[in-house]
């Protein structure tokens, strides 16, 4: 952590506003012409800069609470006019979500030009305004993000951003609070531009003043463990679902230039799944709502809007007749979109696609003589980039959030692909700078962060993935400090997990949700469960490693001697025990897993050589059409996470490569084919663009390197 000194820039924001939800100003500096412009600011949450009508950054890099990194940024290039107008639009979200930290909304920017401050907020050069034109009162995006966008234009919408005469009404700023501003310390992303591959469907819509079926799911209506708004202006899911949807022609038109007829619809496919801001120009012969509705994967012909638990999954533009040029101010996941015309005239669009926010890597072709293989490696490689800008994400779509567990697969992919961990040194540094989080105990870490868990939710096991990645994080980069940093963090959460043993040294009924995988696995946790408690091991063996008390590992040797004579039984690990009525551990005999069995090789409980009989199973039947084929329907089959993941790395670790790339292609190859990037199950039914998919890579990788 390197703290940064503004020369002269104090945060501010409008007076008596910095605790209001979704409440967002835009602030603007008009700088002269120079040799160089160097940029310096940040804010919470996030803001989003324009230099002459241009996207130039999005940012800031998170941090935990109580902290703010700072971006800095040489726009010299962009300084092409005699009068250069910076405009800045900053969120005050304000509310507790799993992406951006709930705290009170601020700006700290300052401009130097050739080597002189020319603009300081809470001094001299910029001004501000509220974000009139985008709507307040509206619903949450989803329960993991803040809210959703819905903006009311008139042609003067972006005059504020592109004249020097522009009225307006100014806001009274105000200085904050001070700040603990620290240096951004990861690279910034990239913003290539990429237009939608073409139209491969159009329809006609019949709307009526209500929804057919109206939103009524509780995550993104207010609640105790969910605020926004009460009784929103809009809710976009509604919006949607006012309309009757015939489709009328399907074709593979090209995207260039768009005719939509009057209470009309097209749906845009992209040439793969895309992450950033949604941007096209538009000409509407009346005024119009349009509704920009978009997913990952289509049903029926057609963009759900049921799907990833995101029912407010677009963006809603109310535009008065004229000609404009929009852009989201978040970053969205699009394969698919429906952009409907709900007005009486015909709109003409143009550019429609993603302006990307993505990490600045480079695709490198595998050239593998396998196909399969190969756009595999091209969907990781894109997974990488579209989860990865200030921290490791799980989806770049439904939540954009920092999960332990994930972090640790996707910390060796960026590695492998830059050669540095810096952007894994930010999110296990997030754990360690923060002033503490609320609602769940102190001695834990948050299952996702930077975040707010206002329900008090968190996932035991999630923390002892820290603990195991904090390891590599030290063995991949020799990193002494961060590995110290964390040391009373570390021995802290080992006090917090003996708490929870039992007699026979093994964890039982821990508190937070136990989670295994996504699968039958996860309804084998009461009690003690046998996969906590080998991950538990294989966490206190990395202890050991980090800090060499030897304690830990000693504790670990014999869980694992525990679990063997507990849990192995019939051929296979056994998922829980429980106590019956007078207080006596049982296994329980019907729940056995897959999962179960790849923890058990994983943590070490288990190796090839002391279970070769189970190996041998695994290894040969348990193929990713097992199920099709009616093997073991006695063993509950795993799900991508964390279940199969773990069944790869443990095929890597024990050097099992053919049975693993034969495994990558047969898992990955059709989602890559179907979304370009990698998806977080094998089902299509959650995110298909997500971060730890990436770690194919690394098998891969391996794979190749060791059968040369």
């Amino acid at each position: 952590m390197i703290k940064y000194t503004f020369k002269e820039a104090l945060p501010v924001w409008e007076e008596g506003k910095d605790k209001e939800m979704n409440y967002n100003l835009v602030f603007r500096a008009v700088v002269d012409k120079a040799q160089s412009v160097k940029i310096a600011l940040s804010a919470s949450n996030m803001y989003q800069m324009f230099i002459g009508g241009r996207l130039i950054s999005e940012g800031p890099a998170r941090a935990g609470h109580g902290r703010y990194r700072v971006d800095e940024l040489d726009v010299s290039e962009y300084m092409t006019e005699d009068k250069n107008i910076v405009c800045i639009y900053v969120d005050g979200y304000y509310v507790e979500n799993f992406y951006l930290i709930k705290q009170p909304a601020f700006l700290c920017a300052e401009i130097i030009s050739d080597g002189k401050v020319v603009a300081a907020t809470g001094k001299d050069g910029f001004e501000a305004k509220y974000h009139n034109e985008r709507m307040r009162r509206v619903v949450r995006y989803s329960m993991q993000r803040t809210f959703a966008e819905v903006y009311t234009y008139d042609e003067n919408y972006r005059d504020f951003e592109k004249r020097l005469d522009a009225p307006y009404v100014p806001v009274k700023l105000a200085v904050v609070e001070d700040k603990k501003f620290i240096e951004r310390g990861v690279p910034h992303p990239r913003y290539d531009e990429c237009d939608a591959d073409k139209i491969i469907a159009r329809g006609k819509a019949t709307f009526s003043d209500e929804p057919e079926k109206p939103f009524r799911i509780g995550y993104a209506i207010p609640s105790a463990t969910i605020r926004g708004f009460e009784n929103p202006d809009i809710i976009i899911f509604d919006e949607v679902n006012k309309g009757k949807y015939t489709p009328t022609s399907k074709s593979e038109e090209k995207a260039d230039v768009v005719n939509i007829d009057a209470n009309g619809y097209v749906i845009y496919k992209m040439p793969i799944e895309k992450t950033g801001f949604i941007r096209f120009d538009i000409t509407a012969q009346e005024d119009t709502e349009i509704i920009v509705h978009f997913d990952e994967v289509l049903k029926d012909g057609d963009v759900l809007t049921n799907r990833l638990e995101t029912h407010q999954r677009g963006v809603v533009w109310f535009l008065k007749k004229g000609t404009y040029s929009v852009i989201t101010n978040e970053p969205y996941s699009v394969n698919y979109l429906k952009f409907i015309n709900k007005s009486e005239g015909a709109v003409t669009v143009t550019k429609l696609g993603i302006t990307e926010y993505a990490a600045d890597v480079e695709y490198k072709p595998l050239c593998s003589g396998n196909e399969n293989l190969d756009l595999v490696h091209k969907a990781a490689v894109e997974t990488y980039r579209q989860n990865t800008i200030d921290i490791f994400m799980d989806c770049p779509s439904r939540e954009r959030a920092g999960w332990l567990c994930d972090t640790f697969f996707t910390g060796r992919v960026e590695k492998l692909l830059t050669g540095k961990n810096v952007i894994e040194r930010n999110f296990l540094e997030n754990f360690l700078i923060s002033d503490g989080w609320e609602h769940i105990d102190k001695r834990m870490l948050p299952m996702c962060y930077p975040s707010d868990h206002l329900d008090g939710l968190f996932i035991p096991n999630w923390a002892k993935w820290y603990i195991l990645e904090l390891l590599e994080h030290y063995e991949r980069n020799g990193d002494r400090e961060i590995v110290d940093m964390a040391k009373d963090r570390v021995i802290t959460l080992c006090d917090y997990f003996a708490s929870f043993e039992n007699s026979d040294g093994l964890i039982e009924n821990p508190d937070g949700w136990v989670f295994v995988d996504w699968s039958e696995a996860n309804n084998y946790i009461s009690g003690v469960n046998y996969p906590t408690n080998m991950l538990y091991a294989r966490t206190l063996r990395a202890v050991t490693k980090l800090y060499g008390d030897e304690k830990y590992a000693e504790k670990a040797n014999r869980i694992e001697e525990v679990i063997r004579k507990q849990s192995y039984v019939d051929g296979f690990f056994h998922d829980h025990a429980v106590r019956d009525e007078n207080g006596n551990l049982g296994l329980v005999m019907e729940h056995v897993s897959e999962s179960c069995q790849y923890y058990a090789f994983f943590g070490g409980t288990a190796t090839p050589e002391t279970f070769p009989e189970l190996w041998k199973k695994l290894t040969e039947e348990f193929t990713p059409d097992r199920e099709e084929k009616g093997l073991y329907p006695e063993v509950a089959p795993s799900n991508a996470f964390i279940g199969l993941y773990v069944r790869l790395e443990a095929l890597s670790q024990y050097g099992a490569y053919d049975v693993l790339m034969s495994n990558i292609e047969g898992f990955f190859a059709p989602m890559a084919k179907e979304t370009g990037t990698l998806w977080e199950d094998k089902y299509g039914m959650a995110s298909c663009n997500h971060g730890f998919a990436s770690h194919v890579l690394v098998w891969m990788d391996k794979a190749m390197n060791n059968n040369k």
